[in-house]
């Protein structure tokens, strides 16, 4: 009898859910510019600061809410949102470049077969300008942000319906990530998470100490690393 040849131990099967805004790309910059000329064509105190404070990380809701709020202008509607969104686009459009290191690592998880998402706080015609400008629509078949009805960030449920929409368990997905919020949301999740730290904002860094890896960008990150970090040898 000949011996049978030892089989292989199957690959564990996991997800990447990617945020955009500072992960994927490295654009806080191009936001706060567009509130600040925002500020000055609607007469609004947007600056620096405030961006930092009570803009940087947020989605747009809570944005608004926040301005009704500090600024004493209950009037203030959801159009102005829309009209910095606008503004952002015509400033970043042509602007958009990959965060360090990130086409690699993509090529390195569409050649693994790891399924991929997005679960952003921006608009989504936000989110797919990225992905359209950088080239990579195609390898995420899940794109998910507030304007699907769902809570934004630090609420764990955008990243909990990108999970299901990859049709994974939440802790077989690692969240990749610059902000509070996104961490936040993330741990609340069940979900490990990369810290990716280049645009990150100071507030945020304290929140990045659970991170699985820390890292400026994408930069030297390994797909097989993660994966055996993720699912340690028995």
């Amino acid at each position: 009898m000949s011996a049978r040849a030892p089989q292989e131990t199957p690959r564990p099967v996991w997800g990447a859910i990617f945020d955009v805004d500072g992960t994927m790309v490295n654009n806080h910059a191009f936001h706060q510019a567009a509130w600040i000329e925002l500020g000055v064509r609607r007469g609004l105190p947007l600056d620096a600061e405030y961006y930092r404070s009570h803009i940087h990380s947020k989605d747009n809701t809570a944005i608004m809410e926040n301005m009704r709020r500090n600024f004493g202008r209950g009037d203030l509607g959801n159009d102005i949102a829309e009209e910095k969104e606008g503004i952002y686009r015509e400033l970043y459009g042509p602007q958009v470049r990959p965060m360090p290191g990130l086409p690699a690592f993509l090529g390195q998880l569409r050649a693994a077969g790891i399924p991929c998402a997005v679960a952003s706080n921006a608009p989504e015609p936000n989110a797919r300008l990225v992905l359209d400008q950088l080239g990579v629509r195609d390898l995420f078949p899940v794109v998910l942000t507030p304007d699907a009805g769902l809570p934004g960030k630090p609420a764990p449920d955008l990243f909990l319906a990108a999970a299901a929409g990859l049709g994974l368990p939440p802790a077989s997905c690692v969240v990749f990530e610059d902000s509070y919020s996104g961490f936040l949301a993330a741990e609340a999740a069940g979900m490990p998470f990369v810290a990716i730290l280049l645009g990150a904002n100071p507030v945020s860094l304290p929140f990045a100490e659970k991170a699985l890896v820390k890292s400026p960008d994408f930069t030297g990150l390994d797909a097989a690393t993660l994966e055996r970090a993720l699912f340690p040898p028995r």
